[in-house]
């Protein structure tokens, strides 16, 4: 059964790591949606029930299907178009960009945690969880030293998908960051930093109320 809406309804908060990658995804696709920005301290209750673990983003297409992963929202909107060739094949195996967004995922964001956000663990020593981030700070530096890009010479989801949480991790303590000794990847973040894709997905939206007129975007 089609739900009552035209486009697609993307539930996001401007400034998580998760929704800004799916966000990229949807301005390279190029698809309209409805965005709905909202506080995740003030959950809409039409949001938690289409997804009642309460996290963003959250994509809901025209056939009711609710996507709760933003790399599969990724992947949804890059199998509808994809006009930037975000999904090229570049030089790494599958398994190593599967390997390289579990490690991000298990290890990087656990850390950056701690590290951002000492207050919220018990006996954590934010610097010790800092530094264990420097492995996977050199693996990238590695991989844009052979590529301007992590997979190949152009930008990919793989890219966009990592992007956010470098930069958070970077924006903790940036002046401790600019004096590491790794200018690939610090240039490549400033790159994306400074481009026209970030600053669009980057556009504040009032937060969403119920009785709102919708508002429709591609990001563009």
């Amino acid at each position: 059964m089609k739900n009552n809406f035209e486009y697609p309804i993307l539930y996001t908060f401007r400034r998580c790591p998760y929704a800004m990658r799916a966000r990229f995804a949807i301005r390279s696709s190029q698809i309209i949606v409805e965005v709905r920005e909202i506080k995740l301290q003030e959950k809409p209750a039409a949001f938690l029930k289409s997804s009642p673990k309460g996290t963003v983003p959250v994509l809901i297409t025209n056939l009711g299907e609710v996507i709760e992963e933003s790399l599969d929202i990724i992947k949804w909107a890059l199998s509808k178009n994809d006009p930037h060739n975000l999904l090229a094949k570049g030089k790494l195996e599958n398994h190593e960009i599967t390997k390289l967004l579990d490690d991000l995922e298990t290890k990087f964001k656990t850390n950056l945690d701690k590290y951002k956000y000492p207050n919220r663990f018990c006996g954590v020593d934010r610097i010790i969880h800092r530094d264990k981030n420097l492995n996977f700070l050199k693996k990238l530096n590695l991989y844009l030293k052979r590529n301007k890009s992590l997979n190949c010479e152009h930008l990919t989801f793989l890219d966009y998908a990592i992007f956010p949480f470098i930069r958070q991790f970077r924006n903790v303590d940036h002046e401790w960051f600019d004096k590491l000794d790794f200018c690939f990847l610090k240039e490549w973040l400033y790159r994306i930093i400074d481009s026209e894709d970030f600053s669009s997905i980057m556009k504040k939206f009032k937060k969403w109320e119920p009785n709102d007129v919708p508002i429709y975007t591609n990001f563009e």
